[in-house]
């Protein structure tokens, strides 16, 4: 069986993998966290509840995504969340859209989909060395180190971080053009929630802010059937989030400036809500995370990264043009990966095995891109 190693397990990596295991290799996920789905990120609150401090709700595009949408909303995993959405500048605008959300946060969604998987969690990958006969991937965990022959190797993690492992292969030409945009996430829980005439915090709210400091609010606990708590989410513009990390970054770790530093930019975030929402400036808990790597600024100009090597390949959200969401971009880098390594790694197509919920569509797919179709590789927004 050829083996394949996925490293990383966000919706590239997890939408590669699952393809590629539906076609019969093995697949193994290499991941440096302590969970998966990437900027499907969840947070666990106490008392009870959760937020969504990264991906801020699910919108599917593409009509892949769209079917497996359908396929989530049948399994009660999303919803389609009846919150009032609007726009500010300078007062609160409605803005109808259909978004859905999670029960208990869209890291669900990861889970689901890493249902039965072997996804290796804490292991960070170091090193990529080319075998006669396939690839060695060395990684790093708290177990100790992991060496790992496979026979084919997809990088499925923000383009910043895969310069590293391939440099040193000479095979990251135009991966430093990739750049992103960053992100602060405030987590805040309230005992009372501001009473505002448009605001229905029954229904749940979102706002989307053209404000120097916060691009979006939401009552990130009205995605609950049944909320044990009053959380907002806050987030800030990319242009606040990069003047803290260039600060951040000049500091020792351990330096007393950092807490100072983190804690204006908190302060200028609940200022900032209070604006728009007045009545939020003081919560009663606060936690902050930075996303270095939140929204793709300038892609990569394909819908995956193709070698010299036929067996490594590297996808994610910032394959694709930046007329694609970053959550369609990412899955569908995903397939454009499964589908390019089964056409150049000897795997017949009539000796695969497809499961019955996914083979129909997988092979759709695959006969499409084996067959000489390229627009899965040159990834034509329209077609997607």
């Amino acid at each position: 069986m050829v083996t394949v190693a996925i490293v990383g397990a966000g919706v590239a990596g997890l939408s590669c993998g699952l393809t590629l295991q539906a076609l019969g290799y093995r697949v193994i996920w290499l991941d440096k966290s302590r969970g998966v789905g990437g900027r499907l990120a969840t947070r666990r609150l106490t008392p009870g509840g959760w937020v969504d401090h990264g991906v801020r709700y699910w919108s599917p595009q593409s009509a892949e995504l769209q079917a497996l949408t359908q396929q989530l909303v049948g399994q009660g995993i999303v919803r389609p969340w009846s919150a009032q959405g609007f726009t500010w500048e300078q007062s609160l605008q409605p803005k109808a859209q259909t978004v859905y959300c999670a029960e208990r946060g869209l890291n669900a969604i990861a889970k689901y989909l890493a249902q039965g998987c072997d996804i290796r969690r804490q292991h960070r990958v170091t090193t990529l060395t080319k075998l006669s006969d396939g690839w060695q991937v060395i990684a790093e965990s708290p177990d100790g180190q992991l060496s790992l022959a496979t026979s084919a190797v997809v990088i499925a993690m923000p383009a910043p971080q895969v310069v590293p492992l391939l440099e040193p292969l000479a095979a990251a030409a135009g991966l430093n053009q990739v750049t992103y945009d960053p992100c602060l996430s405030l987590l805040t829980t309230y005992k009372t929630l501001p009473e505002r005439p448009s605001l229905d915090h029954s229904k749940g709210w979102y706002v989307e802010a053209n404000h120097p400091v916060l691009s979006w609010l939401s009552l990130d606990s009205s995605k609950a059937s049944q909320p044990q708590l009053k959380a907002v989410l806050m987030q800030s513009q990319p242009e606040f989030a990069a003047q803290y990390l260039e600060q951040l970054d000049r500091l020792a770790p351990d330096n007393p400036a950092v807490e100072a530093l983190t804690k204006n930019a908190v302060l200028a975030m609940l200022t900032a809500a209070g604006a728009i929402v007045p009545g939020l400036e003081q919560p009663q808990t606060h936690r902050l995370h930075r996303w270095r790597y939140s929204v793709v600024n300038q892609p990569y100009p394909q819908a995956l990264l193709t070698t010299r090597w036929p067996s490594l390949v590297g996808c994610g959200d910032w394959c694709c043009p930046s007329t694609m969401t970053n959550l369609d971009a990412a899955y569908q880098s995903g397939l454009a990966a499964a589908a390019y390594l089964n056409a150049h790694n000897a795997c017949p197509l009539h000796l695969l095995k497809f499961g019955a919920s996914v083979g129909k569509k997988v092979l759709r797919i695959l006969i499409g891109a084996v067959g000489g179709c390229g627009n899965l590789f040159r990834c034509q927004p329209h077609l997607f």
